[in-house]
């Protein structure tokens, strides 16, 4: 089985964020519960409890709460990197590294497309301009453009055709290139609600909001 997770990254200091989101609710009335870190130097990611929907589906609200771009990223299966970004509660642009993933079509007993990855498309929405918002250093375009086109940076985590064979390395590679810490974008809020922190995060710097609740019991 592959790795699912989702969040959400605010171009907005941690400490301005978590403040914002105190009595904020979703569209269905609940309120919004999860946790809060840093991710650079004026980057907050968000971690909700529902990885397939709640990222997609808050950061266009909480761009407009936090006044500031956000950025959905789902990971689905080790096999997609849906990645959207917002900007005044509005939709700017939608990255799918995987197009047709979710159709119907041909498998394999495994659940793979017949054919395997040579049949898989090119992604949509590669081009990196529309991920500069989240800049946290100075990006080389060329090698953001390859991450996206899912051509990988270490050779170990490509296959034989150079590509990502996992979701979670290219969103990291993603993270890293724009110059946010990787290891803390590249996880989700099961795992924090177990305790298993990033390597690298110190317990004082994970943020609570909305009754979320933190430890080894989870939440």
């Amino acid at each position: 089985m592959g790795t699912f997770y989702g969040n959400v990254l605010v171009a907005r200091k941690c400490a301005e964020v978590v403040p914002l989101l105190a009595g904020a609710t979703a569209q269905d009335g609940r309120a919004l519960r999860g946790y809060a870190i840093p991710a650079g130097p004026g980057h907050t990611v968000l971690f909700f409890p529902d990885p397939d929907t709640d990222a997609i589906e808050l950061a266009g609200p909480l761009s407009r709460l936090l006044g500031a771009a956000t950025l959905s990223s789902y990971v689905h299966d080790s096999d997609v990197l849906d990645l959207r970004v917002f900007e005044d509660g509005e939709e700017r642009h939608f990255y799918d590294s995987y197009p047709g993933y979710f159709d119907e079509g041909e498998t394999d007993e495994d659940g793979n497309p017949v054919g395997g990855d040579s049949v898989r498309p090119d992604p949509e929405g590669a081009d990196p301009e529309a991920f500069l918002l989240f800049a946290a250093a100075p990006v080389d375009r060329a090698v953001l453009e390859s991450v996206l086109r899912r051509m990988a940076l270490d050779p170990e985590d490509g296959g034989r055709d150079g590509r990502y064979v996992f979701a979670e390395d290219q969103h990291y590679d993603v993270m890293q290139t724009l110059g946010l810490d990787g290891r803390r974008l590249s996880t989700g809020y099961t795992g924090l609600s177990r305790g298993e922190l990033p390597e690298g995060l110190l317990l004082e710097e994970l943020m609570v909001f909305g009754g979320a609740t933190f430890g080894p019991a989870g939440d």
